[in-house]
């Protein structure tokens, strides 16, 4: 039996990109990993901070994702479902990689000592070719929308299947045995097998040429929300394990805090990739348990939320470089530049999706929208 509300995962992506809009901004003042554009004082709360939401907030993106494939296939075929996809994610990404993602570039090279007699200088250079970061073509932050246009054609042989009638039979014993207590958290085995067994072999970012460990592992959040939202009963035993869930994230992520910061190797290889994924799938499983408990209603903010989100997901990072460029160069608090960075990044995406992009039906076509059709 498939669910037939959904605002709680509504809530949830909504709040998973804020989120994302505050993670970005934490990059900026951190000195554990690269970023695009970095202050040179760095902070060890937004080293914490960036590290904590880094091990979760995309792998729920990818569940919560796979969970709206199934109820995007409730009421189309296979090939609708495929044409919806192009217009949804296809279109946006080559628009956000020839439109969105230059100027991030520009303001990055010029934050490195490069020099352009003007923007169409640089664009010029961009569109010449050269795969970031030797060269400067790239997707930049639009790689979750790449990942989820390739899972959404590699899975959906799979999907479809488990929507026949012998599938169902299939979900029905899936379900039968993941409803016992404790079962779902069986589901971190794959998990693990991928992280243990692909890790040390592919360490790219992002980048699909030698990402296949996150890229597998991912696919693996994207099926694994279609399935468990194919039966209410996954779902309810989710929800009446929330606390149990919650309680193991925060022992794995305090077992991964103290391993990192005191003893760090003691685990070993297979050790370290048990630990930080059992952090994954945990806060994971938690954050949709409590949601299901207590997010389940709808608002007119949601439905506003709900639409303008995705516009907001492209354009966020683009808004942050820029306004980081000249903010960084602050004689200030790291923790004042945050606070204006972060909150004005908000305000301009919001107010660009306001005023320019929901009001117009190309341009909402452009960012992944449907067609407005009181325009």
């Amino acid at each position: 039996m498939k669910r037939d509300r959904k605002h709680d995962l509504d809530w949830l992506r909504v709040i998973a990109i804020i989120l994302l809009l505050f993670f970005h901004t934490g990059m900026v003042f951190i000195s554990w990993t690269w970023y695009f554009m970095q202050d040179t004082h760095t902070s060890v709360f937004f080293d914490e901070f960036t590290m904590f939401l880094s091990n979760w907030r995309m792998a729920l993106l990818f569940l919560i994702s796979g969970a709206g494939t199934l109820f995007a296939l409730g009421f189309r075929s296979g090939r609708q479902y495929l044409k919806e996809r192009i217009l949804r994610l296809l279109i946006p990404l080559i628009f956000g990689i020839l439109i969105i993602i230059p100027p991030q570039i520009y303001y990055e090279l010029l934050d490195h000592g490069s020099v352009f007699s003007n923007y169409l200088d640089f664009n010029y250079q961009y569109l010449k070719g050269g795969l970031y970061p030797l060269g400067d073509f790239s997707w930049h932050h639009l790689w979750f929308i790449g990942y989820l246009l390739l899972y959404s054609f590699l899975a959906l042989p799979l999907f479809l299947y488990l929507r026949s009638e012998k599938g169902k039979v299939v979900v029905l014993r899936i379900a039968d045995f993941l409803e016992k207590k404790g079962a779902i958290y069986l589901l971190i085995i794959p998990l693990i097998i991928v992280q243990v067994l692909l890790r040390d072999k592919f360490s790219g970012f992002h980048n699909l040429i030698d990402d296949m460990a996150s890229f597998t592992l991912f696919f693996l959040f994207f099926v694994y929300g279609f399935i468990i939202c194919s039966d209410e009963r996954l779902w309810a035993a989710i929800e009446k394990q929330r606390r149990m869930s919650l309680t193991l994230a925060l022992v794995f992520y305090l077992l991964s805090f103290f391993e990192r910061l005191y003893f760090g190797g003691v685990l070993g290889y297979f050790g370290y990739w048990v630990i930080q994924t059992g952090v994954s799938w945990f806060w994971v499983i938690s954050i949709i348990g409590y949601g299901r408990r207590y997010l389940n209603f709808k608002t007119k903010f949601l439905s506003y939320a709900n639409e303008g989100i995705y516009p907001f997901y492209i354009l966020h990072q683009t808004v942050l470089i820029i306004l980081a460029f000249y903010i960084i160069r602050w004689d200030t608090s790291i923790y004042f530049k945050y606070l204006i960075l972060s909150l004005s990044t908000l305000l301009i995406c919001v107010a660009v999706y306001d005023f320019v992009i929901k009001r117009n039906n190309y341009i909402r076509v452009l960012f992944g929208m449907r067609l407005n059709r009181k325009t």
